[in-house]
């Protein structure tokens, strides 16, 4: 599906990125420490990546590359993909990113691109440096201060779009704006939850309304706006909040999605998008099972425990 700049896939974007706005800012209030803030956030992404890539490079990536095992290993180009992709150094380009792994994919119809879910991570990152700072500065306590603060940063992009550090963009609508905008559209979503109606009946006035809208910008604000409403009636259907995963494998799915599809196109080129699908999303959906289970999820448990353990505790007077 395709509309203007957008697909199927910027929308799938946008929702993890509005999600995502909703519960990073009621993770930051919930938490009341900033040390806690950070602990959690970087547990909750960077170990499923260290893992992910350390996989894809060194399992993954001999099995696939057209070099030689001896030049595959002791090349420079692997060792950096590995060490910038599996860790946050990549957040600060210090020097030029190497997104490929060596040899790999490269007959693929997206050549030489091991994981191309891995770009939303960065902005994912800065969101959360973003929310860091307007907590720390206050900018949370209230709906009227969030309202507040984001009008100000859209009229500040607006007018001068380099005072916004990363989330500058004065000559294209680029994805990394996008997705900073799908973000924010969640922490706004989050600020008005207490006044906020949510009712199935209401979606179809706003798909009419966007379906009169002629000028192309204007129907996409719309039309989004429309389409997290959206995301916001199926969450809060009744049926639906009956049925729970035991464990979160969004981010295992998101991660191994990719560089699964990729292996199949290597190993059967002429495969077609129906068999892709059929046989892709069991296997994300098991590596997201997996990376929950064995990664993630240990170490959260970890990680709260070892703050909590450091927690001081108050103690009665006698």
């Amino acid at each position: 599906m395709v509309l203007k700049n957008n697909f199927s896939g910027t929308f799938s974007v946008g929702v993890f990125f509005f999600i995502s706005g909703i519960l990073v800012t009621k993770s930051f209030l919930s938490n009341q420490s900033t040390l806690r803030y950070i602990a959690f956030r970087l547990a909750r992404i960077v170990p499923g990546i260290f893992v992910c890539i350390t996989i894809l490079a060194f399992i993954v990536g001999p099995a696939v590359s057209k070099l030689p095992i001896s030049e595959y290993f002791f090349g420079y180009p692997l060792y950096c993909y590995w060490v910038q992709n599996s860790t946050v150094a990549w957040i600060v380009s210090f020097w030029n990113y190497c997104s490929s792994i060596p040899g790999a994919f490269d007959s693929n119809i997206f050549p030489n691109a091991p994981n191309g879910s891995l770009w939303t991570i960065r902005p994912e990152i800065v969101c959360y440096t973003y929310i860091l700072f307007a907590g720390f500065l206050g900018l949370l306590k209230n709906s009227l201060r969030i309202n507040i603060s984001i009008a100000l940063i859209l009229i500040t992009h607006f007018i001068w779009p380099h005072a916004l550090p990363y989330f500058w963009d004065d000559v294209i609508y680029s994805d990394i704006l996008k997705v900073g905008l799908f973000f924010t559209a969640g922490v706004f979503a989050y600020s008005i939850r207490n006044y906020l109606v949510i009712r199935f009946i209401y979606i179809l006035p706003m798909v009419f309304i966007v379906s009169l809208i002629k000028n192309e910008e204007i129907r996409e604000y719309f039309l989004y706006a429309t389409f997290f409403y959206a995301v916001l009636v199926i969450a809060a259907w009744d049926k639906l909040l009956t049925f729970r995963l035991p464990g979160d494998y969004s981010f295992g799915v998101y991660i191994y999605g990719w560089p699964i599809q990729q292996c199949l196109n290597h190993f059967w080129p002429g495969i077609t998008s129906l068999p892709s699908n059929l046989i892709c999303l069991p296997l994300a959906l098991l590596a997201g099972w997996l990376s929950w289970n064995l990664i993630e999820r240990p170490f959260l448990i970890w990680i709260h425990n070892l703050i909590n353990l450091r927690r001081p505790q108050k103690v009665n007077p006698p």
